[in-house]
Parts: structure tokens; sequence; C-alpha cells
């Protein structure tokens, strides 16, 4: 499309392709969140929440801005607004790239529900092992140093007492 055409579309329109890309790089984080936890790979995870914190940032900023277009143009800053929007000023381009955007986002929300799932099941694991670990501290006096080098519990005297 040449520039003077590109200059002519709304607002909300000319930002689509934008918040589609956006959606894009975030559902790609969020995949590598999803194999880093398939992976038991919790080190990763640290790097991808930044990259995940940048991209839901620049989403709800590009979200905004739509939102602040349809409420100036006395439209709802939902999907109603915005396909009444694109009723009144979209291109057949532009309802395609509302339609993968909205799709992208139910991927998204059920790629989060995938991780949430995949977070508790960590936690079940860790807490499993923790309890395992507690109960054999507790009832067999089963200690580790700082090493890992296990360590006899302190019953009774000590050896050097009369």
């Amino acid at each position: 499309m040449p520039p003077s055409e590109a200059a002519s579309i709304p607002a909300p329109l000319g930002r689509l392709a934008a918040e589609c890309a956006a959606w894009q790089a975030m559902l790609n984080v969020m995949g590598e969140e999803e194999q880093a936890l398939i992976k038991g790979e919790a080190d990763h995870l640290s790097r991808l929440n930044a990259s995940k914190l940048a991209q839901l940032n620049t989403l709800n900023n590009l979200a905004n801005a739509r939102h602040e277009v349809l409420r100036a143009a006395s439209l709802s800053a939902d999907h109603v607004g915005m396909n009444t929007w694109l009723s009144q000023h979209g291109q057949p381009e532009h309802r395609s790239q509302w339609q993968q955007l909205c799709q992208m986002e139910q991927q998204a929300q059920a790629m989060n529900l995938r991780i949430g799932k995949l977070i508790e099941m960590r936690l079940a694991s860790t807490r499993q092992a923790l309890n395992v670990l507690i109960h054999a501290t507790t009832t067999q006096g089963g200690l580790y140093d700082q090493a890992g080098q296990s360590v006899a519990a302190h019953t009774g005297k000590p050896l050097t007492a009369a």
C-alpha cells in the first residue's frame, strides 16, 4: 500500500498489523516458556519472564491506543466496538487481521492455561520432594551438611561424655 493510502487509514486499522505481530511475538515467548516447563529448565524461565513482561507491555500499549480511538468515536472499547469500527472503516484485510488477532488472543489464553497446569505439576512435584526430605529428617534423623554429605543426628550423649 502506498504511503498516501497508509496515512488515510484510521488509527486502529493501521495498528492491527503491529498488534498481530506483537501477539505473535507473545505466543512465541509463551511457547518457549511452555517447552522450558516441559523440559524442566527452570533457569530458562527467568529470561523468558523478562521477555514476556516486555511483550505484555507492548500489547497493553497497543490495545490502550486502540481503545482510546474507539472511545473517541463513541464506541465501546471491546470486540463489539471494534467490529462496529471495522464495519464503518475497514477493508477485508483489516477484518482478516482483526480475526487473526482475536484467534491469537484465544491461543494465548489456552496456552496460559496449559502453562499454569505445568507450573502446578512442577510445584506439586517440588512439594512432594520437600515432604519426603522433611519426613526423612524428622523421623530418621537423616540430615545433610552444606556439601551434601549425610550427617548423623545428635541423639543421646556425645561420645566424649563420661
